[in-house]
């Protein structure tokens, strides 16, 4: 595709560019992903361009995998003929509409940077409507768009809170999206390293230090021999728990092939780390100390059931919210108590921990040690 412009408007769906980026439209290329299988809404999304002033309205016409899901391969494989462009606008990975979501994916791993909206953080680059544009854009969501805002009630993509005279957005790239994307969906993407910024987020330090505090009343009550770690993952926690606990055999457990590579490089050497890579499905729960922190939600059916297998003198569980008390609660009914606690606090930060301009809210979590009563 012959390349007539240096910017890139990318969207996910027709009346995306004019409610979100409708300021940096203008000579551009527009690229709409799907049109949901209504071919009328192409002609409404080419006029939307014309009045905004693109270079150029193309409409990929994908199908939907399902109601909430793109072809994420297709998606990547119509990016790439693309380009280059100077500038590249496209959705966030922290918004919540999946085709959002799934076209910031795809974008990013097609070019080296992506400028997406600013949802909540840092405004790099941020354009103010002047009334008449904003009008305009009314305009266009009312007249070319209406039977999209007729259906708002079945689609919380289009809302009259999205409509905003202030089109905000900030740089990013394919490990800072793929790093934003875990925190705001349950896909894992183990080709990124430190994936969930476990060695460079203040939060997760904090939370690894507390959780060595709770541990530690064991070391004043008695001696353990055993500890299994239920979803090592890259072994952040697996190396405090050796120093925590020398000599003691550790079993760390990992289903994801990738990440139990990662463990091998990391503890392999140990003669006393054991790295199982298996479904927790397939283990019995069974050591001195059984460490099950941050891991349920990522099993099927959330492994709320896998609590009633448990063996063990002690059980280290890391939550928060409505899941920490439902996990509680099950615990208690199997006859566990909580003996120790600690409570690390919500906060803000970069979704790398250090630089990146994407800002996620870290959840907090209640650290338990718990024995049988």
């Amino acid at each position: 595709m012959e390349r007539s412009a240096s910017t890139l408007v990318l969207v996910a769906h027709p009346g995306d560019e004019t409610l979100a980026f409708s300021s940096v439209c203008a000579g551009a290329d527009v690229v709409s992903v799907t049109d949901g299988g209504c071919p009328g809404l192409v002609e409404g999304f080419r006029h939307a361009c014309d009045r905004l002033g693109a270079q150029r309205a193309i409409s990929l016409s994908l199908p939907n995998i399902d109601t909430w899901r793109l072809p994420k391969g297709i998606l990547v494989r119509g990016l790439k003929p693309l380009g280059p462009y100077n500038r590249i606008y496209t959705h966030s990975p922290l918004e919540q509409h999946a085709h959002h979501r799934d076209v910031a994916l795809a974008a990013s791993q097609c070019f080296e940077e992506i400028w997406v909206r600013g949802c909540g953080g840092y405004a790099a680059e941020a354009h103010v409507l002047a009334h008449s544009a904003f009008g305009q854009k009314l305009e266009i969501l009312n007249h070319m768009y209406a039977p999209q805002l007729a259906a708002a009630a079945e689609d919380d993509h289009f809302c009259s809170t999205e409509v905003t005279g202030v089109e905000v957005f900030v740089p990013t790239r394919s490990s800072e999206v793929s790093k934003a994307l875990a925190h705001t969906s349950q896909e894992i993407r183990p080709d990124i390293s430190d994936l969930w910024a476990f060695e460079t987020s203040p939060y997760e330090k904090e939370r690894y230090d507390r959780t060595c505090t709770v541990l530690s009343h064991i070391l004043k009550e008695t001696t353990i021999t055993s500890i299994m770690e239920i979803g090592a993952c890259e072994g952040a926690m697996t190396q405090r728990l050796r120093a925590l606990f020398p000599g003691v055999k550790i079993s760390a457990v990992e289903v994801n092939a990738v990440f139990a590579r990662r463990l091998h490089a990391r503890l392999g050497h140990d003669a006393d780390t054991d790295i199982v890579e298996a479904s927790v499905h397939d283990l019995p729960l069974s050591a001195d100390l059984v460490c099950l922190a941050e891991v349920l939600y990522f099993i099927p059916d959330d492994g709320i059931d896998l609590l009633e297998r448990l063996q063990a003198r002690y059980l280290l569980t890391s939550y928060t919210g409505d899941f920490d008390d439902r996990v509680s609660l099950c615990l208690r009914r199997f006859g566990w108590r909580n003996t120790v606690s600690e409570h690390v606090l919500p906060r803000f930060e970069p979704v790398d921990g250090t630089n990146s301009l994407l800002t996620i809210r870290r959840p907090g979590s209640h650290i338990r040690l718990w024995q049988p009563a």
